[in-house]
């Protein structure tokens, strides 16, 4: 499938957890761990407890499995109130009105 232009938002749509970061010159710097507005999060490995960070703006190109960014080098570190689990929010089931009765 051939992309409307090089880092168009669809593009940066189909970006999901465990693909591959690599840079300009192709060294792989992480797996995908989160995507915000801003930022792409990464992880050097999946189990690593040091994630770091790259701006939206540096994605050049994305292809099935690996998100490939413009220019060389390292990834900033990000913040640690991101490295917990994700916080879910489970409803206590409810019975039905007529079930009372």
């Amino acid at each position: 499938m051939a992309w409307p232009e090089t880092a168009s938002p669809y593009e940066r749509r189909s970006i999901v957890s465990g693909m591959r970061v690599r840079d300009g010159a192709g060294t792989f710097l992480g797996y995908v761990t989160r995507v915000s507005g801003e930022h792409l999060y990464l992880r050097r490995w999946l189990l690593s407890r040091h994630w770091g960070q790259v701006p939206l703006s540096r994605i050049r190109h994305v292809t099935p499995g690996v998100v490939e960014l413009e220019g060389h080098g390292a990834v900033d570190v990000a913040p640690r109130s991101l490295h917990g689990e994700i916080a879910t929010q489970t409803f206590p089931l409810v019975e039905p009105e007529a079930a009372h009765g």
